[in-house]
């Protein structure tokens, strides 16, 4: 421990974590209903904080997010206006860091990884207050007049919601179903698709109904097909095309988190009992595509705080050039026939980004050939054949793990683009995340109910 404490400086760090607040891990099993609870109350403190609006603000904030903000749980003007992105932003980098070798930890380790965990919450903190001030200082939301002190109180107001935000995340992980970041995702983006398919008032500035489904019924009625094919194809207003697109994509990813290839093992402590490890299709899940949004988000913050425009150019609420223009989708056929090389430019580009991430992800967090490896012979398995060699193991996964999640991670970002191109509600990559989301709350929903009901399966379950 020594040598360790000689290698990584973050040591330094260990009086101001040891002071930071924190939720204590549960020292019992948390029942259905408790973790019921505590999942909802920590979705409802979040849409109560995303109707807030920030007190100081001036005038309208504009969404510069744009599609983004579905991915990053955030809402234009309101406490939630940072969203997830600190945090996940901050996540990034300690994995990053720490996949280099830069800071010397061992997350196997208790100390140590208590210790990243730690660092991690101030770093995200930190990136909350940066990212909070380029938003005011740069004029992306703005203060009062007649209150003097507007721009520290909106950046205080920002970096307080990031800090709600970071403990709900960490309350929900130890207390609740999932994550809290998955869990305000999930949340944000099903409100989102259920206002914008049934909204029954109408649209500003015109006669429309603003709902897709509502606009549907209208247009069923009036019988004509020019009302038919404006229910359908209405630029700029949620349509049909969206409903169907989104119930597509939610159809696709149900079908492909079930996909799996199956390597056979046997267990040498149990007779040579047989069993399977499964690979899933996407082994990385949907966490590349969160993580490609952060980074193309952080390139719409530095456009703020430099104003350079080769990196963004905006005309009110509305990225007209730079390169962040070529990292946000079409959004809809309209925009997908009028701006074709900005689609042919961002669908590589987001791909790329998520087959990036997928392997930078699975190498972080031990899924990797090698780490299952290790995990399988630790647990006395084997594959049939083949000697109980940890190489022969990590040779015989690595044929399967690596272009699978390749693949995956390709497959996500493709589907999330298509998914925008086609006007899907909400977000493309918001479906996207939704519905991987929903998917496995209710997996591990039913797992829980399933562990209530017979206590003596929790074992198996592994509780």
């Amino acid at each position: 421990m020594a040598e360790k404490l000689s290698k990584s400086k973050l040591y330094a760090l260990e009086p101001l974590i040891h002071k930071l607040p924190e939720v204590r891990s549960p020292k019992r099993h948390i029942p259905f209903k408790e973790k019921f609870i505590w999942s909802g109350l920590a979705l409802i403190i979040y849409l109560v904080m995303s109707q807030i609006p920030l007190f100081g603000i001036g005038a309208e904030a504009y969404n510069y997010f744009g599609q983004l903000q579905y991915v990053l749980a955030s809402r234009a003007g309101t406490l939630m206006q940072l969203g997830i992105g600190p945090i996940v932003t901050s996540g990034i980098i300690m994995q990053l860091l720490v996949g280099a070798n830069l800071i010397n930890l061992d997350l196997h380790d208790s100390r140590d990884k208590a210790l990243f965990t730690g660092t991690q919450k101030i770093l995200a903190i930190l990136v909350g207050a940066f990212q909070a001030s380029a938003f005011v200082l740069s004029g992306a939301l703005v203060p009062r007049e007649d209150f003097a002190a507007a721009i520290p109180f909106m950046i205080l107001q920002l970096v307080v919601g990031v800090i709600v935000v970071l403990y709900m995340d960490e309350l929900v992980s130890k207390y609740g179903f999932g994550s809290g970041i998955s869990l305000f995702i999930a949340g944000g983006v099903s409100s989102t698709v259920f206002w914008q398919a049934f909204n029954p008032t109408q649209v500003q500035g015109g006669g429309a109904i603003g709902g897709a489904i509502p606009n549907f019924i209208v247009a069923l009625g009036k019988g004509t097909p020019s009302a038919l094919r404006q229910a359908f194809f209405r630029p700029g207003i949620p349509n049909m095309m969206g409903v169907i697109a989104t119930i597509v994509v939610f159809l696709i990813v149900i079908y492909a988190v079930n996909m799996r290839i199956e390597i056979p093992l046997s267990y040498s402590r149990y007779g040579g009992m047989r069993g399977r490890y499964p690979i899933k299709f996407l082994y990385a899940s949907v966490i590349p595509v969160i993580l490609s949004t952060v980074v193309f988000t952080n390139v719409s913050i530095l456009a703020r705080v430099t104003g350079f425009s080769f990196l963004g150019r905006f005309e009110g609420n509305t990225v007209v050039g730079g390169l962040y223009y070529y990292l946000t989708s079409p959004n809809g056929i309209g925009q997908l026939t009028a701006q074709p090389l900005r689609a042919l430019v961002y669908l590589p580009v987001l791909t790329v980004f998520c087959m990036g991430f997928a392997w930078l992800w699975v190498q972080m967090t031990n899924m990797g050939p090698s780490d299952v490896a290790d995990q399988l012979k630790r647990s006395g398995m084997s594959i049939p054949g083949f000697r109980r060699d940890t190489r022969i193991m990590e040779k015989m996964l690595g044929r399967y793990i690596k272009p699978v999640t390749l693949l995956g991670g390709a497959f996500v970002g493709i589907l999330a683009a298509s998914a925008d191109f086609l006007g899907a509600l909400s977000s493309g990559t918001g479906i996207l995340l939704a519905a991987s989301i929903i998917y496995r709350l209710y997996r591990e929903i039913a797992k829980e109910q399933l562990s209530e009901m017979f206590p003596a399966a929790r074992r198996l379950l592994g509780e």
